[in-house]
């Protein structure tokens, strides 16, 4: 070690590189806060966290008074960095009461202390002018995780959930998960005669495991099917990382790849499937994992990662079959490097046989099994009745592609008759950007005290939206900076789950084949391009610069009412 690595080390306590190495290891550290988390979630309530908020918030508002103290000299008599500092240590004193009044509602009381601190934070960082791109980031990973903690304290595992069926009666996702860990196998009959168990098992194999872990130590059997919720977080949190991941990988920076975390992070749909205990939310997390993971072994052309590809598509085939979608973006990358680099052609015919040889055994075997024993198709899709109340493929394709009738948008929820709504929700573009933002049922009707919150939410997510596309347009034809290859790539993925998303509508025409659920990636590319589009602005050469001043301000101003929209709307769906 030479003096200047001394000297470092030297100068800052071990904790700091402890903490630094961690952090080198994100999954490792979301799976052990999401696990810590059971300690909060098993009682529903926190008798010692409330009674520690006192201690924390005059804990925390000390941490900004000795920073202060401890950079002073640098800071000298800058009037404006001292009023900042008190003015986050006030601002920490006075919500002291509020969060006390809300202790009836832990979720609230973690949600709220969170967003104090947070803020405090970012006051801090940006009068000592110590923030940066990734400091900023993590403050919103933060927000963003407790906003999913909050969630799934508030929303059990029988409440706005999607075909989660029911333990008793042992039918939808949880009948699943029980059938699997009381018979310590899988389903041995035609899985078409029970109400969702034809879905490949991944999931539910691990929600069994997890269960049954929980049940060995010890915790009550009413938590243990709860803290299921647990799994979703960590994938939800696994999900936040990973676009992260994807867009450093793309090239994205500064402002712009905040903008674009934003939009992941604070997404509703992402809050939503933290505690949606069907298997959509892990299949989303292999997904992006595997476009990851393409991306670094363009880079490296490694054994390791091209392992690393087949796991994640082979094991999210094996969760939901719809994670093929990534595949011809895959396949792309790897014809593109293949003819490219004729000359190690033997090298490269290897790591797409061990590719094959894991990932399809892995993806198809399910299917391959039923096809065998009972004569399942291997896409096979359960399929509602035109009698059924959701049904609008009575609508002509015409018009369900192309009529954005203003009656649509008198009540920004996903609209269904079953559920006393106007009419049945019919254009998959419309329903695609309301369940976005409200899944199918956090609406005005079921939520009265949201009833403007909505609109708002509703309103920048189609404006973050339209942002996105028309920058991608325009990076795919006129933008010189981002490599091609990625271009293609992005492009395909965007291409195939897009079209893919439109003839699932047509092809299964029920108000509830028409949700973001089945097309979750397209937010994570639709947040990239809107990051694209800052930093396209901020580097922009036009003559007159108060023209591109104004519309990169602006942009800030859609992400932050987005963002802000997002978490006051489900507060209140926290707090009801």
């Amino acid at each position: 070690m030479n003096n200047n690595e001394t000297s470092r080390y030297d100068s800052k306590p071990d904790i700091y590189y402890t903490v630094k190495d961690w952090c080198r290891h994100p999954f490792i550290m979301a799976a052990m806060v999401c696990f810590f988390c059971i300690s909060i979630t098993i009682e529903g309530k926190l008798p010692l966290f409330n009674a520690a908020i006192p201690v924390l918030i005059f804990f925390f508002s000390g941490i900004f008074v000795c920073l202060y103290i401890i950079h002073r000299d640098k800071l000298q008599k800058k009037k404006t960095v001292k009023a900042a500092l008190y003015g986050a240590c006030a601002f920490l004193s006075l919500v002291f009461g509020y969060v006390l009044s809300m202790s009836n509602k832990p979720q609230l009381v973690i949600l709220f202390t969170g967003i104090v601190i947070a803020i405090s934070a970012a006051i801090y960082l940006f009068s000592t002018r110590q923030m940066t791109t990734k400091k900023f980031i993590f403050l919103m990973l933060v927000l963003g995780f407790l906003i999913r903690l909050a969630y799934i304290m508030t929303i059990t595992i029988y409440r706005k959930q999607h075909d989660a069926g029911s333990i008793e009666e042992m039918d939808g996702h949880l009948g699943y998960i029980a059938y699997i860990l009381n018979n310590a196998s899988l389903p041995d009959f035609d899985v078409r005669e029970v109400y969702q168990f034809y879905h490949p098992p991944l999931h539910h194999i691990i929600a069994a495991i997890w269960v049954k872990i929980q049940s060995i130590m010890g915790i009550s059997q009413d938590y243990v099917w709860e803290n299921i919720q647990i799994l979703t977080l960590f994938y939800s949190c696994c999900c936040m990382i990973l676009s992260y991941k994807l867009f450093r990988k793309l090239g994205l920076d500064g402002n712009g790849l905040c903008a674009a975390m934003a939009v992941v992070i604070f997404c509703p749909t992402f809050i939503i499937l933290s505690g949606s205990i069907n298997n959509d939310i892990l299949s989303v997390t292999f997904m992006l994992g595997a476009l990851v993971n393409t991306l670094y072994w363009y880079e490296s052309r490694s054994f390791k990662r091209i392992i690393c590809i087949a796991l994640c598509v082979g094991l999210g085939m094996m969760t939901k079959l719809s994670v093929w979608m990534v595949t011809p973006a895959i396949a792309f990358i790897f014809i593109y490097v293949f003819f490219k680099n004729l000359k190690d052609i033997k090298k490269y015919i290897a790591q797409f046989a061990a590719f094959l040889g894991i990932c399809a055994p892995l993806g198809l075997w399910w299917g391959i099994r039923n096809l065998i024993s009972h004569g399942v198709p291997i896409t096979y899709v359960m399929e509602l009745p035109e009698t059924s109340q959701q049904y609008v493929g009575n609508i002509s394709i015409a018009r369900r592609l192309f009529d954005f009738n203003p009656m649509q948008f008198e009540n920004v929820g996903d609209q269904f008759t079953m559920y006393d709504g106007k009419y049945n929700e019919y254009n998959p573009l419309v329903a695609l950007f309301k369940t976005s933002c409200f899944d199918e049922l956090f609406t005005v009707k079921n939520y009265p005290m949201v009833d403007g919150w909505d609109k708002l939410l509703f309103w920048s997510a189609v404006i973050v939206g339209i942002v996105g596309f028309i920058a991608m347009i325009y990076v795919f034809v006129n933008d010189k900076t981002m490599n091609v290859i990625h271009k293609i790539f992005i492009g395909i993925i965007y291409g195939v789950i897009f079209i893919s998303y439109y003839v699932f509508c047509i092809q299964f025409p029920h108000v509830c084949t028409e949700n973001i659920r089945y097309a979750v990636p397209l937010i994570v590319i639709g947040g990239f391009f809107f990051g694209k589009a800052k930093n396209l602005l901020a580097n922009s050469k036009m003559k007159n610069q108060y023209i591109t001043y104004a519309a990169e301000t602006c942009l800030i101003e859609f992400i932050f009412m987005y963002s802000c929209a997002s978490v006051i709307f489900y507060y209140h769906i926290f707090a009801a």
